[in-house]
């Protein structure tokens, strides 16, 4: 359980800390946007990537793990894309002309 948390706090913890400082200063949604991509583009990643380097390559390559993960994003991107599709309404919005 331990190491499930050493995992998930550091990211949740990112994503509290900019909706904390959003927050605090009450500042206009454009005016998080340098926030928004700094969280998404430069923190996260190189998060990732330390998490990925100090975890030893035997953990990594669990070929069980790897297929159960992969097919469960397919499969919630498949329905995502069917629902999108098929619920009126929810389709691309068109401009007026």
């Amino acid at each position: 359980m331990i190491e499930i948390l050493n995992l998930a706090v550091p990211y949740f913890g990112l994503i509290f800390i900019g909706f904390a400082c959003g927050k605090a200063k009450a500042l206009p949604e454009a005016g998080l946007a340098w926030m928004n991509f700094f969280l998404l583009y430069v923190s996260l990643p190189a998060l990732l990537f330390v998490i990925m380097s100090k975890t030893p390559f035997a953990e990594l390559n669990n070929p069980p793990f790897l297929i159960a993960t992969t097919l469960g994003t397919m499969i919630a991107f498949v329905l995502a894309m069917v629902i999108g599709r098929t619920t009126p309404g929810s389709g691309r919005r068109r401009s007026p002309s």
